[in-house]
């Protein structure tokens, strides 16, 4: 049995961008393509520098702004990366293809992230009245309208989603975890009875573990979680909860043992991020900076990479480096934004 991969959790990581091209007319945007490298790098001044030349090359102008769109995604620039997806829209042709697709739900999260939740519904609207039968435009539209309290027409979403694939028992556990992290405890139990009744033949070890994690037996999640990861089912998003199962079992040192052996194998911004936060709940700052640095080390689609560094800057406080953990404070603002409390924080580290 597959995983659905439409949970809330996501729907906030699916900005780990779909970086290919989606090229229209390939061979053509040679710009475009030198654009999208850099965005995959986060270099966002040559991504803009790219995209203009490929502007001023006739390239195609849907392609160039999906990816000025994209780098400004990057950036945390939503209302800019709202206005690049409707410029790309605007040069689509009549018909909508994967591009136009794929450009709206780009823009659905865009909205998402500037917490205009109608308007995100809206392109869900767009997509599903044109794919009756896309079954993310559902759950996805479903998410959004939890955030407006809408719980029926949710509800109505996350059924009409389960509806299209009635043995995707992860769907109905994803279901279950948007309605519970809002608080409808109620309707989020009807998806979860769904799972608890079937046949459990039917059901993936994953998703087995996952309804033990939700059921608070974290003993059991582990068996059936490495179950599904001896059968070779592993990904990030496994490893990431079979190693809170252990660490919600006390195990912190076994945790950081998977985390460590999946990243041997691969390399992941994330789990290198919570296999650190697995140190510095054990004490072990040298060995939880180790595992920060070699996360913030992975250039390409690392969206990771803001928390790492702040972890990273964290565990130098920590070793009482404050010297170090002011440059690296400094290094840290001049890719991202301040805040009241980093301009706080990085007078505190000066005057140390």
């Amino acid at each position: 049995m597959k995983k659905s991969g439409f949970g809330i959790l996501v729907l906030l990581s699916i900005m780990m961008f779909a970086l290919t091209g989606c090229q229209k007319g390939a061979g053509k945007a040679s710009f475009v393509s030198l654009g999208m490298d850099a965005v995959i790098r986060m270099d966002y001044e040559d991504a803009f520098t790219q995209f203009d030349q490929a502007l001023l090359a006739g390239e195609d102008e849907e392609l160039v702004y999906r990816g000025i769109g994209l780098a400004y995604m990057g950036q945390q620039d939503y209302a800019k990366a709202v206005s690049a997806f409707r410029t790309a829209l605007s040069y689509a042709d009549m018909f909508p293809g994967e591009l136009e697709y794929d450009i709206n739900y780009y823009l659905a999260i865009a909205y998402y992230k500037l917490e205009m939740y109608d308007e995100a519904i809206a392109v869900y609207d767009g997509i599903t009245a044109l794919l009756p039968r896309e079954q993310e435009a559902y759950f996805l539209r479903g998410t959004m309208k939890l955030y407006l309290d809408d719980v029926e027409g949710a509800v109505a979403d996350f059924d009409m989603a389960t509806s299209l694939d009635r043995n995707n028992y992860g769907l109905y556990l994803d279901a279950y975890e948007s309605m519970q992290q809002h608080g409808y405890e109620e309707q989020a139990q009807n998806y979860l009875d769904v799972v608890l009744v079937a046949d459990s033949r039917d059901i993936s070890d994953y998703d087995k573990g996952r309804l033990c994690y939700f059921e608070g037996e974290y003993a059991q999640a582990c068996n059936y979680l490495e179950r599904a990861r001896s059968d070779g089912e592993a990904d990030a998003e496994m490893i990431a909860l079979l190693g809170e199962c252990y660490k919600l079992e006390g195990q912190y040192e076994y945790a950081a043992v998977v985390y460590g052996g999946y990243v041997e194998t691969t390399p992941d911004p994330e789990i290198y991020n919570k296999m650190g936060l697995c140190y510095v709940e054990q004490g072990d700052y040298i060995s939880a900076l180790a595992a920060f640095q070699a996360g913030s080390a992975i250039e390409e689609n690392n969206t990771c990479l803001q928390v790492l560094l702040l972890n990273e800057i964290a565990c130098y406080e920590y070793l009482y480096d404050f010297e170090t953990a002011a440059v690296k404070l400094e290094e840290y603002l001049a890719i991202y934004p301040s805040t009241p409390e980093l301009e706080k924080e990085y007078a505190f580290l000066t005057t140390r």
